[in-house]
């Protein structure tokens, strides 16, 4: 099964590729250190080069993490396509059950901590079951979301 490709707003992508250089520039200084403390003696008690080799091997596994999620990005600019719900863009919703409205925004889970928490909608990450069954709904249609306590449903009332 293909993996899906990744969508992300232009200022996620944006940070996701500063972070990505930025752990490219620092991976000189990490081999460094790794071949510093590999001359310091036996390797079998050597705790400062075992250290430095898992700190190689968590940046180089971060760096592969993110070229591959980053080389087929799929960017989505808010205002695209305001006739069905995309990621970026305040949907407004009612839940039919309980009969309150709720405006959200969906983003990629690499930007739900940089959402202000004092916004006046509520953040749900397109992986998250809310956001993930609102995306490509249009207003007008009935959305299904498994909760704790059963179905509940959600009718979009307005996009953008």
């Amino acid at each position: 099964m293909a993996a899906l490709q990744a969508r992300f707003t232009r200022e996620a992508y944006d940070r996701l590729a500063a972070e990505l250089d930025a752990m490219k520039q620092k991976r000189n200084e990490v081999r460094l250190d790794v071949k510093e403390t590999r001359e310091q003696g036996d390797l079998r008690e050597n705790f400062a080069y075992h250290d430095a080799r898992q700190s190689q091997g968590i940046l180089e596994a971060r760096i592969t993490n993110l070229e591959q999620r980053l080389s087929d990005a799929i960017i989505v600019e808010p205002g695209e396509l305001l006739d069905e719900v995309v990621l970026g863009v305040p949907v407004t919703v009612k839940n039919l059950d309980a009969g309150t409205e709720r405006t959200y925004i969906i983003v990629s889970p690499e930007e739900m901590d940089d959402l202000d928490p004092d916004a006046e909608f509520t953040a749900a990450s397109d992986a998250s079951p809310v956001g993930s069954v609102l995306l490509g709904k249009k207003a007008g249609d009935i959305a299904e979301v498994e909760g704790p306590r059963g179905i509940v449903k959600l009718e979009i009332l307005k996009i953008g």
